[in-house]
């Protein structure tokens, strides 16, 4: 077979192109693609470099404000009781029965509402450690008393030193005038706070000695005047101490 000499000029150019091509699709390019990608990520490295450049420039600022921020945690999670304690109730509810003349028919208990804070760290074996949590639980009383009475029991309930010391707070105050009696009746929810974490343990209830035996617990208010004079007796002696 005879080949024309346009044919060889057709197979020359090609020839040509594909040498010109091939270079260019096989090596140029993937290098170039390649290059690209270096470049990249050269400066990806580039702008994390600078980023870590300038966060070892901080380090001592953030040092000192990592322990700073942990001294307040710390104080904040300590300003909370470490669980809570029903008696702290009774107690509160002692000391206004005996300042107060104020009967409480009925005391409705709640359960803890608990809620994470920190997850903590959970061991292999399934322990947990470090988890925080904040909890919370209300107490429901029912309560009557004289008219002349209600600024008392609201002074007393709203700014009582048990409270604020056992992290308790009054939340909730409801008040009915009976005009045909001249009693005020109502209820009041009480709250407790408290934060628990590791090696925070709640104390036992410190409760002063009292008389025991009592017809009833629920109905009346204490009238014993010997109970009122130890309450007396005991805020004088707190009161003369804090002078001391």
């Amino acid at each position: 077979m005879k080949i024309s000499d346009r044919d060889k000029k057709i197979i020359v150019i090609i020839f040509i192109a594909l040498v010109v091509a091939l270079p260019y699709l096989f090596i140029i390019k993937p290098t170039n693609e390649k290059i690209t990608g270096v470049e990249g990520e050269i400066a990806n490295l580039q702008t994390r470099y600078d980023e870590l450049k300038v966060m070892e420039e901080q380090r001592g600022f953030y040092e000192s404000e990592i322990v700073r921020m942990n001294k307040e945690s710390d104080d904040i999670i300590a300003n909370y009781a470490p669980g809570i304690r029903q008696e702290n109730v009774i107690m509160f509810l002692r000391g206004l029965e005996l300042n107060i003349p104020v009967e409480m028919p009925s005391i409705s208990f709640g359960g803890n509402s608990v809620t994470p804070i920190l997850a903590g760290t959970t061991a292999e074996d399934g322990t947990v450690t470090g988890a925080i949590n904040a909890v919370k639980t209300q107490s429901s009383v029912t309560y009557t008393c004289d008219y002349q009475n209600i600024k008392d029991f609201l002074a007393y309930i709203l700014a009582s030193e048990e409270a604020n010391d056992e992290r308790m707070v009054t939340s909730t105050v409801n008040i009915a005038y009976d005009s045909a009696t001249g009693k005020v009746s109502g209820s009041f929810i009480l709250d407790q706070f408290a934060v628990t974490t590791d090696g925070r343990e709640l104390a036992p209830a410190v409760i002063p000695a009292m008389p025991h035996g009592n017809d009833s617990v629920f109905g009346t208010y204490i009238s014993d005047e010997a109970l009122r004079e130890e309450m007396e007796a005991e805020n004088s002696e707190e009161e003369e101490a804090e002078e001391e």
